[in-house]
């Protein structure tokens, strides 16, 4: 069994991805070209995605002596019983054994039987449909650019390509029907993505000098990180990327800056830069908060030597790797966020408090009176989200519902008080 892994690494400050086996040398020079022509032209977030998921592939099929560039090359593509082994391959986790325990029945030739047999399959999926969902469409879209690389403005045989548009077809219908399925996402109109005890739990938690605080030291960096995550709603790849230059530290003493990826910053030196992917906005935090900022950056930072290389507020204090003193990684982030959710005993991670800011200012508009269209513009403008963008529609649906609820509420006491009265 070949070990194939995915590689990153940085080469002029430029994060690159490559797929590479036991030699450490890259798998194959047409997955390499698609994943540096195709997918680099994402977030490099993203493209680790979806290079994960083309990773899941090639594993599968080389691990079965089956050559993906050859096989699109010559023609001979892959065959409805090889594609079906894989789809169903597709339902377990990455670590899987790559020959399950399991009898495969590829000669069954009943069609109610073997959509039995896929419906039992699915119901005891070990990952998510999205999961599934994305490692069929990287394999789809790898065929086709592979197929386009060999056969693109060349004359080729009915037969090559009847079977490949019937193998793209396939593939095609067994994305779309996981996501019909992943559309069903009912809105609960009642439950707080973080239960208010929990959250005021966290709010005193986190404190630098509460008892509870699970932290031993960086107490004063966790909790600007927790803060800022609560009073902005910004992403976790925002507040890794926050610059001293980007803080209003004069006149409202109350903003800062957060700005969209243009290129590669060499001036970052993380393996893993983090990414705004929204537009450029301001996000507002309160005069106290910004004031503490201010104490961290000429208190607490200076006393770790590689601050003096950059400009990025949060810093690593730990030199385990010889990293004090260097920008935050995203994996400490999520570290500090696993130690809280520990000691919570509720799982809590930086995009729930995200959510947690939808609700808030949700609230803070009703409270207000604010109309319903002038709020969604004021939250696309604070989560710096397109002027079209529909992603406030989640939290829309769910005052929606919950005014619903509170109406029918209001109507079966009117229909109660009624009943007494007769």
């Amino acid at each position: 069994m070949s070990r194939i892994r995915l590689k990153k690494y940085l080469y002029g400050g430029i994060q690159f991805v490559s797929i590479v086996d036991e030699n450490d040398c890259p798998l194959d020079v047409y997955a390499a070209a698609y994943i540096n022509s195709v997918l680099s032209r994402k977030a490099f977030n993203t493209t680790v995605r979806y290079s994960n998921e083309l990773l899941f592939a090639l594993c599968y099929f080389t691990n079965r002596s089956i050559d993906l560039t050859a096989r699109v090359a010559n023609g001979r593509l892959v065959s409805y019983p090889e594609y079906l082994s894989f789809f169903d391959f597709c339902h377990h986790q990455k670590s899987a054994p790559l020959e399950p325990h399991v009898i495969p029945f590829l000669g069954v030739e009943d069609k109610h039987l073997r959509n039995a047999m896929t419906a039992n399959l699915r119901a005891f999926s070990k990952v998510s449909p999205e999961t599934i969902q994305g490692r069929v469409r990287r394999l789809r879209q790898y065929l086709e650019w592979l197929f386009d690389e060999f056969h693109g403005g060349k004359v080729v045989t009915d037969e090559v390509e009847d079977r490949f548009h019937k193998l793209i077809s396939k593939l095609k219908l067994d994305e779309q029907s996981f996501g019909r399925n992943s559309d069903f996402n009912p809105v609960s109109t009642t439950d707080s993505v973080i239960p208010d005890s929990v959250f005021e739990s966290l709010q005193e938690m986190i404190l630098p000098k509460s008892k509870h605080n699970p932290f031993k030291s960086s107490k004063v960096r966790n909790y600007l990180i927790v803060s800022l995550l609560e009073q902005t709603g910004i992403r976790r790849g925002a507040l890794a990327k926050i610059k001293i230059s980007d803080c209003r530290f004069h006149g409202s003493y109350d903003r800062i800056s957060i700005y969209r990826s243009r290129g590669a910053d060499v001036s970052d030196p993380r393996l893993e830069k983090p990414n705004q992917k929204t537009r450029s906005h301001e996000a507002i935090v309160n005069r106290s908060l910004m004031e503490q900022i201010k104490f961290y950056i000429d208190h607490i930072r200076p006393q770790f030597n590689q601050c003096n290389t950059h400009d990025f507020i949060f810093v690593s204090e730990k030199n385990s790797k010889g990293t004090a003193g260097l920008p935050i990684s995203l994996k400490t982030i999520n570290n500090i966020f696993n130690k809280l959710s520990n000691s919570l005993n509720f799982q809590v991670h930086p995009h729930l408090l995200r959510h947690k800011w939808n609700e808030k200012f949700d609230a803070a508009g009703e409270e207000q009176n604010v109309e319903r269209p002038l709020l969604e513009d004021m939250r696309r403008n604070a989560m710096g989200w397109s002027p079209n963008s529909t992603m406030g529609q989640t939290y829309n649906d769910k005052a929606i519902q919950r005014h619903t609820v509170e109406m029918m509420r209001k109507h079966q006491e009117l229909v109660e008080q009624k009943n007494e009265g007769k």
